[in-house]
């Protein structure tokens, strides 16, 4: 899209490593893995128990408590997120009337319903709480997010699975691009490690089996499958010219922006589908395939997205394939589903401002078709002026982001 350039400017992480960016970036440099046994619910007989688990919040710290209560917890993780994001980009203020809120969430309230229906079950439809309507509505976070903040532009919700937050950031740089809004606080949020969501996944056989810190292992040759986890990312998209003008500290331009879907099949990728995306944000950011210095991955260690993706690049990226780093934050916080796309483009913005990769973690070569360089020895020292960052959801609902170093 023609039109206003967009920076990233502040951040703002919950993760299973913990509040705050700073936690979240030690984390990955360190090589550390957030995958443990999951907590707060009985797993017993389940096949898989180990989860990707956000520890608890100080949301004291950032809420007012008696209005917090009533909100579902999804919620309160989003809105603490945003202020975060907020505090790091040195806004006290924003135009309320020129600044949206567009936020990506796959699960949405499910942690409520799920509480909301062992009550029913259990005591009866008199026993449940008249809150459980706007604690468990799929809008419900984003839309706190505006209260919190006084924020009267479009407020938007996107679902689109796994690739939910990174979709919303897209929709939210052409808005800005075009001149609709100025700002718009974006990302994507997922709090969904309970019964019901561990049992389903269980159930769909998708989910790792190997229980224990390093079951997470995309690319792997010995790979069995991905491994739950929850979090938020939010961050503040603004006008290039703006953000300048305030002194910001800018992370990234988002540049290029793809968005597709592969109509073939609702829940195994397609590479057809996840090429025309890439290409999209190729040809949108005006740059080559060779142009690129960095991929972050989808890698969600299954045996068919890993190898679907790394076919991909090949066909995307041609010889410079070979040479260019891939890697995937999966193997260190699991699979965060609407909030993986959101978090992996603050990790990319990261990426670009220290000039470092992180590793895969857990990676063993092996597989013939996942030979590429996956960055398996560490997190890396690398300068980026170009990096693409990969989702591709449930559905076929693919998104491809081009983020450029801001002095490139």
């Amino acid at each position: 899209m023609q039109g206003r350039k967009v920076a990233l400017t502040g951040i703002g992480l919950i993760t299973p490593f913990g509040t705050g960016n700073e936690v979240y970036w030690d984390g990955l440099m360190e090589g550390r893995s957030a995958v443990r046994p999951a907590e707060g619910f009985d797993t017993d007989g389940l096949p898989t128990t180990y989860v990707a688990q956000m520890p608890s919040v100080d949301y004291a710290a950032w809420l007012h408590p008696t209005k917090s209560a009533l909100w579902g917890k999804v919620a309160r993780i989003a809105v603490v997120a945003s202020c975060l994001a907020l505090e790091d980009a040195g806004l006290k203020e924003l135009d309320a009337r020129r600044t949206g809120v567009f936020l990506g969430t796959g699960y949405g309230g499910n942690y409520e319903l799920e509480q909301n229906y062992v009550t029913w079950i259990g005591k009866g439809w008199r026993r449940l709480k008249p809150t459980t309507v706007p604690r468990s509505m799929a809008n419900a976070a984003a839309s706190h997010i505006a209260i919190q903040h006084g924020l009267r532009g479009m407020n938007f919700s996107c679902s689109t699975a796994c690739s939910s937050g990174a979709i919303a950031t897209g929709m939210a740089r052409d808005s800005i691009a075009s001149g609709q809004l100025d700002a718009i606080v974006t990302g994507g949020v997922d709090v969904l490690v309970n019964a019901s969501i561990l049992g389903s996944w269980c159930a769909l056989r998708v989910l790792s089996r190997r229980n224990d810190p390093t079951a997470s292992r995309p690319f792997s040759a010995d790979r069995d499958g991905l491994v739950i986890g929850e979090g938020a990312a939010v961050y503040l998209l603004e006008e290039m010219d703006a953000a300048r003008r305030r002194g910001a500290h800018i992370y990234a331009e988002v540049l290029g922006v793809g968005a597709t879907n592969d109509a073939t099949n609702i829940v195994g990728p397609d590479e057809r589908g996840e090429i025309e995306c890439i290409g999209m944000a190729l040809d949108d950011a005006g740059i080559r395939p060779e142009d690129v210095d960095y991929v972050n991955a989808h890698g969600t260690g299954t045996k068919v997205n890993d190898a679907n993706e790394t076919n991909v690049l090949k066909k995307v990226f041609g010889a410079h394939a070979a040479a260019l780093p891939v890697s995937s934050v999966k193997g260190h916080i699991g699979h965060t589903m609407g909030a993986a796309g959101a978090i992996e483009v603050a990790t990319t913005a990261l990426c670009i401002d220290k000039g470092r990769l992180p590793a895969t973690l857990h990676f063993t070569p092996g597989d013939p078709v996942c030979d590429l360089d996956y960055v398996a020895e560490g997190a890396r020292a690398k300068d980026l002026r170009y990096a693409l960052t990969n989702s591709f959801g449930f559905g076929g609902q693919n998104s491809a982001l081009v983020l450029k170093h801001p002095d490139a």
